[in-house]
């Protein structure tokens, strides 16, 4: 009796060190030049914890094997990719790839003067390419490797078949408000309200990135420019006490 409780703690302590949480090391670049992408947003879909890319497209993130991570900047795609342990074994860091938006809007004139901002017409293009993959029945997947072929779902992973579309529908509004604080929360108002630079601004940004619920309260660039200024004079608090 003795020895099989001794084999069955056992056996849950490999379990528990198993389960425990690891952190993968990557670099986000663009599908076509190759260059690093700063400042988006990389999102563990099963923690919802969120981190930034460094001025290098560098970031770190928590996982459990067979998580999936969605990334999410301004001029690119979206996707995808599920991480597992096979996956990152034998690299120190794990390169991802995103797609630039094509740019092309069909019927939508841009002009000097256009009432559409550059987010919604980013947001449009990433819609009308996921519309029409749900629309022909071929719900984009990503499998274990990171194409950089844009609008991953990875949505099989988590669903039954029969609930794909509306979760897609899910999937794709919950990225587009990371978008929509990318782009309200950007590196240009924050750097020039705090003169951040460098590793300094991704921390700054990434510990007190405001949700998508608040900016939507406060639409005006103003609003962020307080919230900006509140956060600074609680650090300095912090930083004194």
């Amino acid at each position: 009796m003795k020895q099989f409780f001794i084999i069955t703690i056992a056996c849950l302590l490999s379990l528990s060190i198993y389960a425990q949480n690891k952190t993968a090391i990557g670099l986000l670049l663009d599908s076509a030049s190759k260059a690093p992408i700063e400042l988006a947003s990389v999102t563990n879909l099963m923690t919802k914890k969120t981190v930034m890319t460094s001025t290098y497209g560098t970031f770190k993130i928590e996982y459990k094997d067979g998580h999936l991570l969605s990334f999410a900047a301004i001029g690119y795609y979206f996707d995808t990719l599920r991480i597992t342990e096979k996956y990152i074994s034998g690299s120190d860091t794990v390169i991802f790839f995103l797609k630039t938006l094509s740019g092309n809007l069909g019927d939508v004139t841009v002009t000097a003067n256009s009432r559409w901002s550059q987010y919604q017409l980013d947001s449009m293009d990433r819609r009308r390419k996921f519309l029409a993959s749900v629309g022909n029945n071929k719900l984009p997947v990503v499998s274990n490797s990171n194409s950089g072929a844009g609008m991953g779902v990875n949505i099989d992973y988590f669903y039954k078949k029969e609930k794909r579309k509306r979760n897609a529908f899910d999937f794709f509004d919950e990225n587009e408000r990371e978008e929509y604080i990318n782009y309200r929360f950007s590196k240009k108002i924050v750097q020039q309200f705090t003169g951040f630079k460098d590793e300094v601004l991704q921390d700054f940004m990434q510990r007190h990135r405001p949700t998508y619920e608040w900016l939507r309260k406060h639409p005006s660039e103003l609003d962020v420019k307080y919230y900006i200024n509140d956060r600074l004079k609680a650090d300095k608090r912090r930083a004194s006490n």
